[in-house]
């Protein structure tokens, strides 16, 4: 099984206005690794995640999915697979 990295979080931070969600978290998932955020309500599993994903800026830090900031849609999203909670249309799209 390879080491290398699929996605790097270093120094994440999310807020939503005076509320540190997310603070200075990193960690990495290797290939092939199953990785699992757990927490209490409110503690920015969801936060993190949207960052990952390329749906939510970070406020700082630095995050990188199979090489490059996942706000490089046209790059990461065709390599990335993702499973809502609930499926559905957002607000935006109807």
């Amino acid at each position: 099984m390879s080491t290398t990295a699929v996605i790097e979080v270093t120094n994440l931070n999310v807020r939503y206005g005076d509320f540190h969600t997310v603070k200075d978290t990193s960690f990495q998932v290797g290939r092939g690794e199953f990785y699992a955020l757990l927490g209490t309500n409110g503690a920015g599993k969801t936060s993190t995640l949207e960052v990952i994903e390329g749906h939510r800026p970070a406020q700082s830090g630095t995050v990188r999915v199979l090489g490059p900031c996942p706000s490089d849609r046209a790059a990461v999203r065709p390599r990335m697979g993702i499973m809502l909670q609930e499926s559905g249309f957002s607000r935006s799209s109807r």
